[in-house]
């Protein structure tokens, strides 16, 4: 086992959208009324207030963003967070988003590790993913440990910067890679979910050929399977061996390829700052998905500082004056935060000592 474990995560990718009322307090409910995952805490940002019977209606308003989609309707993000704050431990991050330029939400779902250890526990956290999926009408999803996700797509790598002290070793920045469906699709773990429209891409009959050790077809048209007994087996030979085998059996170049990306990276380093990792794989094999992105358009000055100004209002804070790029805010407790915006921007926050 890795020192990094430390949680069970489910990642969903879905384009559904949780924006009326009626939607968002269907999985609103489903986390309440699932024991014994049900959070006690939720907010936009922290710290969380606790999510009491009187406070579930606001949690419905934050999730649908209503005042989002008034100010500004073919652009939205709405995130949520979650937490249940008494055992098992549990944190949700609910999102959904409505831009021209990004194909699919990302949901993440926590547990402790210590919960799902009994096998019985695991499967109580199985079921609970399940209905997740059907909720957000998943295309795709992982189910892993910490220590999976970081070892398969975490990257640490040097980059350019006009401001690295030598200039031939730039800097160096750790991060995740290969997330992005459209991408290639992210990896094979523990557990591994693909939704009816990757059923049909790939071929049912490659799924009822698969290699694994559990597989089950869910309502949705999906199937989820798994890779080992138990998600603390994840790098044993065994599963290794079959996470490998599920790959050449679907098809290796519809996979991001981690290892051609971290040995390519290596030779070139330190890469340009505006070159993603991902653009050092060799061709991925990808289907046609059923929609069109836009180019990611890059916003002027005026509208980053739009945007802030909404933001921070949104969270209480009040406008007190706009010099250029910067923008400062006074909180109700008499605190100031200075915002820069555009390349380089910065927050910074002087309380009311």
């Amino acid at each position: 086992m890795s020192e990094y474990s430390q949680e069970l995560m489910l990642q969903v990718y879905s384009r559904a959208r949780f924006d009326t009322n009626e939607r968002a307090r269907e999985i609103v409910n489903y986390l309440l009324s699932s024991r014994p995952f049900a959070p006690n805490r939720f907010g936009e940002c922290e710290p969380l207030r606790s999510l009491t019977p009187e406070l579930v209606d606001k949690a419905v308003a934050l999730l649908s963003a209503e005042a989002k989609q008034r100010r500004n309707p073919d652009r939205v993000i709405s995130t949520l967070f979650f937490e249940r704050t008494r055992k098992p431990f549990c944190s949700y991050t609910v999102e959904w988003i409505k831009l021209p330029h990004e194909a699919f939400s990302r949901s993440r779902y926590y547990v402790e590790d210590s919960f799902v250890i009994e096998q019985g526990n695991l499967s109580l956290w199985l079921k609970f993913c399940c209905g997740l999926l059907g909720l957000h009408d998943a295309w795709y999803a992982m189910l892993a440990l910490d220590s999976e996700t970081k070892h398969k797509n975490f990257l640490s790598r040097r980059v350019q910067h006009p401001r690295a002290r030598d200039k031939n070793k730039g800097v160096e920045t750790v991060g995740g890679v290969g997330y992005t469906l459209t991408e290639g699709i992210p990896g094979v773990y523990w557990g591994n979910y693909f939704g009816k429209f990757y059923v049909e891409w790939f071929g049912r009959e490659k799924f009822d050929s698969l290699p694994c050790v559990e597989k089950r077809w869910l309502d949705t048209g999906g199937i989820f399977f798994t890779t080992a007994l138990s998600p603390f087996d994840w790098d044993t030979p065994a599963a290794r061996d079959m996470q490998l085998a599920v790959k050449k059996h679907l098809g290796m170049d519809a996979f991001f390829d981690f290892e051609t990306v971290r040995r390519m990276i290596g030779e070139f380093e330190p890469i340009p700052e505006d070159m993603e990792p991902e653009q050092f794989q060799p061709p991925r094999r990808l289907p046609d998905f059923p929609f069109k992105l836009q180019a990611l358009e890059s916003r002027t000055i005026e509208r980053e500082i739009e945007d802030t100004q909404h933001y921070f209002e949104e969270h209480g804070f009040k406008l007190e004056s706009i010099e250029g790029k910067v923008l400062v805010f006074s909180d109700d407790k008499g605190g100031k935060t200075c915002v820069t915006v555009g390349p380089g921007g910065s927050v910074e926050y002087w309380p009311n000592l």
